[in-house]
């Protein structure tokens, strides 16, 4: 559990240090978005809140079917509307499936973000991702899968 907290609290300050001083484009892009997503911050299905910090940094959180998470989002090239724009980040998401027929027991997801993000300019927001996640959940030691997800929504 204390490494759930540092890993939040590291994802936190960490994007309150980059933002100083920052404005995301001068004001002229929509900042926040909300968006459904399947995979990512909310494993299974849920909804993302995505704010821009700066020009080249943006923070999500999400929760979902059965889960929340936190992230954070570097982008290569400035923030800009109807571009495709790289980016990598850090996500952490819990995940409770508690006793399922499938799935069963709670686990930690910690994900290493690797895609394509596009803000079109009437507040269309798209992402898609792939990467490895390190998957806490087993008794004897952690494992790496393959992760990934899409998301679909709108800026405001």
């Amino acid at each position: 559990m204390r490494r759930i907290y540092f890993v939040i609290s590291t994802l936190l300050l960490s994007s309150a240090a980059f933002s100083q001083g920052n404005s995301a484009n001068g004001g002229d892009i929509k900042k926040n978005a909300v968006s459904f997503s399947i995979l990512g911050t909310t494993p299974i299905v849920g909804l993302t809140y995505e704010r821009i910090l700066s020009n080249h940094l943006s923070i999500e959180a999400g929760i979902g079917l059965p889960s929340f998470g936190l992230g954070v989002k570097v982008f290569f090239s400035e923030i800009k509307e109807q571009k495709m724009m790289f980016n990598t980040g850090l996500t952490a998401t819990y995940v409770d499936f508690g006793d399922s027929y499938l799935f069963s027991g709670n686990t930690v997801i910690l994900y290493l973000p690797i895609g394509l993000s596009y803000y079109g300019v009437k507040g269309f927001n798209f992402g898609i991702d792939l990467g490895p996640a390190l998957n806490t959940g087993y008794e004897d030691a952690a494992i790496i899968i393959p992760y990934g997800g899409i998301k679909l929504g709108k800026r405001f």
